[in-house]
């Protein structure tokens, strides 16, 4: 027998509902949610190609001996990692959590890094540095006269996307700014600016006189902090409402929790510290091999199949997002709760119950 449940999707920060179709505990495939305000009944294929993880993913906690994980049990990985907890001072922890983290789990973390007198505990940002100003909302893009949009839109963020497709067919004008040659929102823009290394700051500034209070810019890709600062510049001095959006589904509460960190901010935390947990993320989607090889004992909670599990020293695999109940906080700053939308067969704990194990 089919069940069906409703979550939010894990695949980017726009925040559409999502229902999990599962049979005998196994997740068979997705089926739009069809009253979600936000996607109203559309799922886009990174939505729909969020399952894909469980079919080759890691199951059970590891030991990495020579880049490769030899299966273990929760008990034996946990003392093994509190035995490297009591093996070092406070300082020499480092943690790194991520947008994929729901707000509980990162509030349970930071309760835990304050109680073993860690301060080295931050998220990997994708240079967006912490944004705490006003943000455009959806209605607000539907209704801009102007939209300048930095990134490609269209591809990595469709539903969203979509709010710009009706806009134009309002009449408004699509700006899209990349450093590409050719993207899908390029190839739909009404003017497609690119830039090379060096010109973003003159390309930015040369737009100040096409937007208004009745423009909104959304940015899904920055180079840097500095030009983030650069493009709220832009929005500040136009009077443009602003819409930062993210690629994981819960970056905008890390970055209400956390410091969200850069490159070099990260490779510090990992030069400074002796023992490192890793929360949901791959390091090497933004550092080199090098960057992290030798550096530090790695705790690498995820269930991710890929190189970084095998330069880790130990693998716990958690419980995938339909297992479990929590919030999201999407690019629009709406917090959204869900809840457990399918049973799956194993033994992984949670994150909380992880970090509640190590206290």
């Amino acid at each position: 027998m089919l069940d069906i449940k409703h979550t939010i999707c894990p695949s980017c920060s726009v925040g559409c509902g999502l229902n999990i179709v599962s049979k005998d505990g196994v997740v068979v495939g997705t089926y739009p949610y069809k009253r979600h305000p936000i996607n109203e009944g559309k799922n886009c294929l990174n939505g729909r190609n969020s399952i894909l993880q469980f079919e080759d993913s890691i199951k059970k906690p590891s030991f990495v001996k020579n880049n490769e994980l030899e299966e273990s049990d929760n008990e034996s990985i946990i003392k093994a990692i509190k035995d490297q907890l009591d093996s070092i001072d406070a300082n020499e922890l480092a943690i790194i959590c991520s947008g994929n983290n729901t707000n509980e789990e990162i509030d349970r973390i930071i309760k835990f890094a304050e109680e073993y007198g860690s301060e080295k505990i931050g998220f990997y940002g994708y240079n967006f540095p912490n944004f705490f100003g006003d943000v455009a909302s959806y209605d607000d893009v539907y209704n801009a006269s102007t939209i300048l949009a930095i990134g490609d839109i269209y591809r990595d963020n469709p539903l969203l996307g979509r709010r710009i497709v009706l806009s134009k067919e309002n009449g408004a004008k699509l700006i899209n700014l990349d450093d590409v040659e050719k993207s899908i929102t390029s190839l739909n823009a009404d003017e497609f600016i690119q830039f090379k290394d060096g010109e973003f700051a003159d390309k930015i500034d040369a737009l100040k006189d096409q937007l208004d209070e009745n423009s909104v810019i959304i940015v899904n890709k920055i180079d840097s902090k500095e030009d983030f600062a650069l493009i709220e510049g832009l929005s500040k001095g136009a009077n443009a409402k602003l819409l930062p959006v993210f690629n994981a589904p819960n970056s905008k509460g890390a970055m209400n929790r956390l410091n969200s960190l850069d490159n070099d901010e990260i490779k510090d935390l990992i030069d400074n510290s002796k023992v490192l947990i890793v929360v949901k993320d791959n390091l090497l989607d933004y550092l080199s091999e090098d960057d992290i090889k030798g550096k530090s004992f790695i705790v690498n909670i995820s269930n991710e199949k890929n190189r970084f599990a095998e330069l880790s020293d130990i693998v716990l695999p958690g419980k995938f997002w339909v297992e479990k109940s929590g919030t999201f906080t999407n690019c629009e700053g709406l917090e959204q709760n869900f809840s457990i939308s399918a049973e799956c067969e194993n033994d992984n704990l949670s994150e909380i119950e992880m970090f509640d194990e190590l206290a």
